[in-house]
């Protein structure tokens, strides 16, 4: 993409809604000092990424707890464009909870998910690409600074996001042969369970589809997650039932 392209504006009206409020209402700007992370017993991890020259640039501070890795906080400062406010903003948001291990897996089209106003609409732009992953270059470069700190040898995922919106289901699911159902399902969780999922190092995958009923199994860290018969399994059940079907029931197989 041309300088040009990356700098020129973009019509607030294709910004989701609750993209457009917290570009004029960040919650997570500002920075960390090096004395305030050793007041407070944490490491200082700094990223940057882009180029003030250029019209586009983000710094991002977290402060990391050294006896699991786990960010405590975050926060960022930006030159440019709104959409980087933005996607700076959502990204310190979700990062908080984490570990730099499941930080470095955040991408670009989960930052956008966590700002839709509905589920199949992207907040962010086409063109805003480069400024989400201006994002994403920082936080590894943050990450890497928290490689020597040691994870927790047993973790339990933080809550899966909060569903707001009810769905209306996949129109004639019922009347689908089994096939085509287990491929709705599959493309549902591609789309918004995996991602979520994949920042625990962990994957879900289809078993079985007995009539309402969907036989799951874990994989990776989900394997030995509590999480994985709380929130997360909540998490699958809820996304299923208000995107495909109100009387789906999800079943591990653990």
């Amino acid at each position: 993409m041309s300088f040009s392209a990356l700098i020129q504006p973009f019509p607030w009206f294709r910004y989701s809604r609750k993209l457009r409020e917290r570009i004029l209402s960040p919650r997570n700007t500002g920075i960390f000092t090096a004395n305030e992370a050793k007041e407070r017993g944490m490491r200082l991890a700094v990223g940057f990424d882009g180029s003030i020259q250029n019209g586009n640039a983000i710094s991002l501070y977290w402060l990391v707890d050294p006896d699991d890795g786990v960010i405590v906080d975050s926060k960022f400062q930006v030159y440019g464009q709104s959409a980087l406010i933005g996607a700076a903003d959502a990204a310190c948001e979700v990062l908080v909870g984490k570990n730099y291990e499941q930080a470095r897996r955040l991408s670009a089209e989960l930052v956008d998910r966590e700002m839709r106003d509905k589920q199949d609409s992207p907040a962010f732009p086409w063109e805003t690409a480069p400024h989400l992953n201006l994002v994403i270059g920082a936080i590894e470069e943050a990450a890497d600074q928290c490689t020597d700190i040691p994870m927790a040898g047993t973790y339990e995922a933080p809550p899966a996001p909060e569903i707001t919106e009810a769905g209306d289901g996949y129109p004639g699911w019922d009347l689908l042969p089994t096939d085509q159902q287990t491929k709705v399902l599959e493309d549902v969780l591609d789309h918004e369970i995996r991602p979520y999922i994949a920042l625990d190092g962990g994957g879900v995958e289809i078993v079985k589809l007995d009539e309402k009923k969907v036989f799951i199994a874990y994989q990776g860290n989900c394997t030995s997650c509590m999480s994985s018969v709380g929130a997360t399994l909540s998490y699958i059940q809820q996304t299923l039932r208000n995107r495909v079907h109100p009387a789906i029931v999800v079943i591990p197989e653990l």
